[in-house]
């Protein structure tokens, strides 16, 4: 079992282009996988956090990896 932190919360500025590693269960995948990401997209894009309307928090981020957007949604690891 993974433990984590709720996703949702404010990002600094100063670490929004930062690259980072996160942790979350794919409920696609069925299974926890790790990207390599970072908050923004290179361009100036900007990722999001927020809750969804059933009360989940979610993060919208760059995946480093495969160049897309990706949402990782409930209880994540993220680290540097």
């Amino acid at each position: 079992h993974l433990t984590g932190y709720p996703i949702c919360y404010r990002i600094p500025i100063t670490e929004r282009t930062k690259m980072f590693y996160i942790t979350y269960y794919a409920k696609k995948h069925e299974m926890f996988i790790t990207r390599k990401g970072q908050y923004d997209h290179p361009d100036g894009t900007k990722g999001k956090s927020f809750t969804s309307k059933n009360g989940v928090p979610c993060l919208v981020y760059w995946d480093l990896d495969n160049n897309g957007w990706r949402m990782a949604t409930g209880t994540a690891r993220i680290r540097t």
